[in-house]
């Protein structure tokens, strides 16, 4: 057994502090052998087997072979993958329907597809009614358009063209009860042409702009004429990503005869130059002026105009933005507007454009979610020779001719300083490709300075629009509109007359038997309230219109 003795002195260990190790003696001892005794290692070998000789004696005779193959000429075929199927555009359509009043409807459009670098469109549309409100024929009328459309994009510059006409008939059909009435000398007509060629930059850049030449020429069915030629500039350039500098401006040459009027030419010049930058993050600012001169001569007028065009607009969150406006210009007035708005305007007419001397725009729009939008707002405006339509009533149709009878016409009257107050808000729910609603409300308050009352022209407007598109098949829309406050000056009487309010509830719906055919169903005041356009001039009843489309 192995021994170990560990020795030491007797002496105890030095105290740590002093660092020394004393000397030690360690002695191992091994005194023990293991012997193991030796082992036998003796192998036996496997005798080998006898041998024994195959019979019979396998022999081998090796011989040559030789074949031959047919030539292989492997064909090669790439893998053909089946074309994906271009989605049909159905951008062409036609469009027919009849209904009461004898209501004819006609439409078409036709357009180029799929092409990046030119576009060509064609549109006609006519609505008419044989017959109206007040003695059948009498109060027949139509309205339709067309044009032609154009735009070539090249790699810098786009080109735009185009070539239209709009046309309106009717007939003086606010005349006092009679029996021997002259139709042909009631009718009146207003026809339009238009040309237009515009170019902008293709691609977004810097510098962006749009210039716009336009010319127009209108006639009625007696002498009355109008040509009107313009000039047009949208620009805009970026300083950075929060400057830039924008320069607007137009040009019209106005030229108008008529039976007492030969070549009374008007000119307007507008040049809105303004800088637009952000001082702060979400506050976008526009300062600038509105530079106008014209020359509309009338009481109290002058040729150059200068106008402050100051915008501030701060979004209060990444959806919400508050806006307010100091502002100002001359809003151009020809007789193609005044005859959009009231065709049935006497000849003659003393026809100058509306100096907006002040206006005042505050608002807040934004949208609350994902599908409801909001806006309102009001604005304040000082307005100086601001029109209104006044009744005149007498046997002379535009033309000078006597028409035998007393019906009633509109002249054009001007206020020197009108005040007008505009408070709206709108609410839209949804969006236009499934559920769409839109509700809009506006208030008008008048201060006129010589006219009596703001004629013909609302104190209150309501409007709703609401479309529901069920998968595809069935769309279904609605529009409600309200209106009242109007007041005219009965030349009968010669009072102030109120006129009756209007309401008016349409209902449209279209059954989709395919994705080109579908049927439709329209309904127009639907409430049958023969509410009056303007003194004397009732609108039709419950009109109905049935028809089809089909798109190509």
């Amino acid at each position: 057994m192995p021994k170990l003795s560990i020795g030491q002195q007797t002496e105890g260990w030095e105290k740590a502090d002093q660092g020394e190790i004393k000397d030690v003696e360690i002695q191992i001892v091994k005194d023990r052998k293991i012997v193991l005794p030796v082992a036998n290692r003796g192998f036996e070998k496997v005798p080998q087997r006898p041998y024994e000789p195959i019979q019979p004696a396998i022999t081998y005779q090796p011989a040559n072979l030789t074949f031959t193959t047919t030539d292989y000429k492997p064909t090669v075929r790439p893998l053909k993958l089946s074309q994906e199927e271009i989605a049909p555009l159905f951008g062409n359509y036609l469009s027919a329907g009849a209904g009461n009043y004898g209501s004819l409807f006609a439409e078409g459009a036709i357009s180029t597809k799929r092409d990046r670098n030119k576009f060509l469109s064609a549109h006609l549309v006519n609505r008419s009614f044989g017959t109206g409100p007040v003695d059948g024929k009498n109060s027949a009328s139509s309205a339709g358009q067309g044009e032609i459309f154009g735009k070539w994009m090249g790699s810098a510059v786009t080109v735009s063209g185009r070539a239209g006409a709009d046309w309106m008939g009717m007939y003086f059909y606010g005349y006092q009860p009679a029996t021997d009435i002259k139709r042909d000398y009631l009718r009146q007509s207003w026809n339009n042409y238009q040309l237009q060629i515009g170019l902008e930059n293709t691609k977004p850049g810097d510098f962006n702009y749009k210039l716009t030449g336009s010319f127009g020429f209108l006639q009625d069915h007696f002498r009355t004429s109008e040509s009107q030629s313009s000039i047009a500039l949208v620009s805009a350039y970026r300083i950075s990503d929060s400057r830039r500098v924008i320069i607007d401006g137009d040009l019209f040459f106005i030229s108008r005869k008529d039976s007492m009027i030969t070549n009374a030419d008007r000119q307007l010049l507008r040049v809105k130059p303004a800088y637009q930058f952000e001082p702060l993050q979400g506050l976008r600012i526009t300062a600038g002026a509105n530079v106008a001169v014209q020359s509309d001569s009338y009481a109290g007028s002058k040729s150059f105009h200068l106008y402050p065009n100051l915008k501030v607009a701060y979004n209060l969150t990444t959806s919400l933005q508050v806006y307010g406006w100091a502002t100002g210009d001359i809003d151009k007035v020809s007789l193609n507007d005044v005859r959009k708005e009231n065709a049935w305007v006497d000849s003659n007419l003393p026809i100058t454009n509306t100096n907006r001397s002040l206006e005042f725009k505050a608002g807040l729009q934004g949208k609350l979610g994902r599908q409801v939008s909001v806006h309102t707002g009001f604005s304040m405006a000082a307005i100086k020779n601001l029109y209104f339509y006044q009744t005149v009533r007498d046997n002379l149709n535009p033309g000078g001719v006597d028409a035998g009878i007393l019906f009633d016409k509109f002249m054009l009257v001007y206020d020197h300083n009108t005040r007008r107050m505009n408070p709206f808000a709108e609410i839209s729910v949804g969006a236009p490709s499934s559920f769409y609603f839109l509700l809009r409300a506006d208030y008008f308050s008048y201060d006129t300075d010589i006219l009596l009352d703001a004629w013909h022209r609302p104190t209150y407007r309501v409007s709703s629009q609401a479309r529901y598109n069920l998968y595809d098949k069935i769309i279904l829309e609605g529009g409600l509109v309200a209106q009242g406050g109007m007041k005219t000056f009965d030349p009968g009487s010669n009072t102030i007359k109120s006129l009756d309010a209007a309401l008016d509830l349409s209902l449209k719906a279209r059954y989709f038997f395919s994705k080109q055919v579908s049927a439709f169903v329209h309904g127009n005041n639907l409430l049958s309230n023969k509410y009056p356009l303007y003194q004397s001039y009732n609108s039709r009843g419950t009109q109905v219109l049935l028809g089809v489309s089909w798109s190509f």
